[in-house]
């Protein structure tokens, strides 16, 4: 936002230095009267370039020479018209006079004694729409050829610098005009005139900046064009590169004329048809590409026939000669400016419903709407401000520019995001077929081991669904038994025994199918996790001591060893892990439990905390171990601990030891952390199951690489 304020205010400065001279020259400068003009007190390298406004000598339906003028020929038809001004709506004798027509203008300056033999000149602009200019006497300048029909004049638009000399106090302008070609006649535009320096530099930035706007709209409409070229559904770039085009013509045939001057062949009847026929196609390329960009606000209804109205206008202007098509402009402005308030309703409603990029259009909207409306009121003699709907354009490509930066800002990171999931794929995809490609290019002994694997893996599976009946079937069994012995009184006495061992089997049951509901949870994304931080070491030794009387009471030797270096008191009052505590508490108690099943009473089990570097993200970790000095596990086993169901040969031979889902689901709750969890084993020599919890130096930031990623519950 800041940057488009910059720029609006950038953009009213470059305007108000294009309108100062012209401004200063109407407040400051003297005017003609009666066709005299007292220029004696005008310092002309202070006050700069000064407008001939004011009361000139006029001569109707006369084309008279400075020699006839001074022999007094014309003075029965002498009068005094305001320059500028074009004679069409003027009084002449009682009528109104129309845009055709021919007449002399005649113009006196009186200048100090001390500016004789100074370089001046004029800069006369575009005049409707041929002329011949006398200076002193002589012929100075002429543009087309000036006539007293349509047959005899040639039509001609070029502004031009005419230089000369102060020769005396006293300098006669003489001017000879026809229009028979187009909808208005006569001096419309103020005539300036300057030292032949100030004259030459106002020329030059003037070309200099309409240089710049034409190269401008052309470049950015070619842009627009290539844009679409290269995606033919974003049809707005096409409209809008189109609307660009169309005003940059605009420009160069408008103003300074630059097509003119750059192709001196060019006939005026072709230039004014490009002039309109920029101006028509224009605003139908505006509208078209208001309507590409928000097709639910520009209802159909009425989008179509202003389409079709613009569309008709155009084939109009291209089928007739200047002075049948320019007699409807005024008409056709006002249409456009109903169109553009229009449109501006259209942003309006775009930006209330929040449409991407309203709210830039409707600025340079707003922008753009002024400086047509300027141009209106400039074209029908009611402003004397000059053309600006060229700036009012420029404002709106810088906007557009803005739009599409942040459009394509957008799109880009877009486009990086899916760059960076497709490369992730294609990382995973290459390792797939990386392990395809090594699995196919196993030798025959490869070949075996996976076969052997593969037996292995089904004799595991035999093994579960064996697990699962003998897990399930041995309770229900001695649950039938205890019933029955109840139902049929058979040992009375015991029978609240019985009852007991009954309740306690469901216990066992419901176990089992809890472990299994809570890996189908797992399976399915379901699974609860409330996190919390919470700074782990106290947290182990805080578990430790719950079941410390529980463990001792058996037998066994029970002890906790805090290994984390350079911590005070084993506990870093900076590093935090994000956790689920129940969770986390029940990873630990099954490991305990484990180690306590396959451990003599007599042994010892020790947990013992230390601090490592996580091994997949490079970050710390706190690694939680419980080791026993039970029966170990067999090498064979080692790989399985952790599968669903899996008991090695030692569970077997443990009634008591479970059915093998306890450790599966630690590994799901340690993964869901971000954490790992493993085991080293020797048989004879006891085993060590251990746990790793990463750590955050952030608290109030819990998205931690590698950590678990939930705020709070999740189903």
């Amino acid at each position: 936002m800041r940057k488009i304020t910059v720029w609006l205010y950038l953009f009213i400065v470059a305007l108000s230095l294009c309108a100062a001279p012209s401004a200063r020259a109407e407040t400051s400068a003297p005017a003609a009267v009666r066709g005299i003009l007292d220029l004696s007190s005008w310092h002309w390298e202070q006050d700069g370039l000064v407008s001939l406004n004011g009361e000139w000598e006029w001569y109707w339906s006369r084309l008279l020479t400075p020699a006839e003028l001074a022999a007094g020929a014309g003075s029965d038809v002498l009068s005094y018209t305001k320059v500028p001004q074009v004679w069409q709506g003027q009084t002449y004798q009682g009528s109104k006079l129309s845009g055709d027509g021919y007449a002399t203008y005649r113009l006196v300056i009186r200048t100090a004694d001390a500016d004789t033999g100074k370089d001046v000149a004029l800069y006369m602009p575009s005049v409707a729409t041929a002329y011949k200019l006398w200076i002193d006497g002589k012929e100075a300048a002429a543009s087309g050829t000036v006539g007293t029909n349509r047959e005899t004049m040639t039509p001609a638009n070029v502004p031009k610098p005419v230089f000369f000399h102060l020769s005396g106090d006293r300098t006669e302008i003489v001017i000879q005009l026809s229009n028979f070609v187009q909808r208005k006649g006569g001096l419309w535009e103020p005539i300036r005139m300057g030292s032949a320096d100030a004259v030459t530099f106002r020329r030059e930035l003037s070309n200099a900046l309409e240089l710049l706007i034409v190269g401008s709209l052309f470049t950015m409409g070619l842009y627009h064009l290539g844009l679409f070229m290269a995606r033919r559904k974003d049809r707005a770039s096409l409209y809008f590169g189109c609307l660009c085009l169309a005003i940059g013509l605009r420009t160069a045939v408008t103003g300074q004329t630059l097509a003119a001057r750059f192709a001196p062949g060019l006939p005026w009847e072709w230039q004014t048809h490009l002039e309109y026929l920029s101006v028509s196609l224009g605003v139908l390329m505006f509208v078209l590409y208001v309507a590409a960009r928000y097709p639910v606000e520009m209802r159909p209804g009425l989008r179509r026939p202003i389409i079709a109205v613009l569309l008709m206008y155009s084939c109009f202007i291209a089928i007739t000669p200047a002075w049948i098509y320019t007699h409807s402009m005024l008409a056709f402005q006002i249409a456009i400016l109903a169109i553009f308030a229009y449109i501006g309703c259209v942003f309006v409603l775009a930006f209330l419903r929040k449409r991407e990029g309203a709210f830039l259009n409707l600025l340079a909207m707003s922008v753009f709407f002024v400086t047509a409306l300027n141009d209106t009121l400039f074209y029908n003699q009611v402003l004397s401000t000059g053309d600006s709907v060229q700036f009012g354009m420029m404002f709106y490509v810088l906007m557009q520019a803005v739009d599409l930066s942040h459009r394509f800002s957008k799109s880009f990171a877009h486009v990086e995001k899916l760059s960076s999931e497709l490369q992730r794929w294609n990382e995973s995809l290459e390792g797939k077929v990386r392990e395809r490609t090594e699995a196919l290019e196993m030798t025959n002994a490869s070949l075996h081991e996976a076969n052997r694997e593969l037996v292995k893996m089904e004799q595991s599976r035999r093994h579960l669904l064996s697990n699962i009946s003998h897990e399930l079937g041995t309770p229900l069994t001695l649950i039938q038994g205890y019933i029955k012995a109840v139902l049929d009184q058979v040992d009375e006495p015991n029978r609240d025994r019985y009852l007991q061992l009954s309740y306690d089997k469901t216990l066992i049951l419901n176990r089992i199918i809890g472990d299994l509901f809570e890996l189908s949870k797992f399976e399915a994304g379901k699974i609860r996790f409330d996190c919390q931080f919470v700074h782990p070491v106290p947290f182990i030794r805080a578990l430790y001591e719950k079941y410390e009387w529980t463990v001792k009471q058996d037998g066994y030797s029970f002890e906790f060893i805090d290994l984390t270096s350079g911590l005070p008191d084993g506990q870093d009052e900076e590093a935090v892990a994000w956790i689920d505590v129940v969770r986390i508490e029940q990873v630990f108690v099954n490991l305990l439990f484990n180690a306590r099943k396959f451990t003599p009473t007599d042994g010892t089990i020790q947990i013992s905390v230390d601090r490592v570097e996580h091994s997949d993200h490079g970050q710390s970790a706190i690694r939680v171990s419980v080791q026993d000095t039970g029966f170990g596990i067999d090498e064979e086993d080692l790989p399985f601990v952790f599968d669903r169901f899996y008991r090695g040969k030692n569970s077997r031979k443990n009634r008591s030891a479970g059915t093998g889902l306890g450790l599966a689901i630690c590994k799901e709750i340690m993964e869901h952390h971000g954490g790992t969890i493993g085991v080293n084993s020797r048989v004879g020599s006891g085993s060590t199951f251990f746990f790793t919890l990463p750590l955050s130096n952030d608290p109030l930031n819990p998205f931690v690489e590698g950590a678990f990623r939930e705020e709070g519950p999740k189903e």
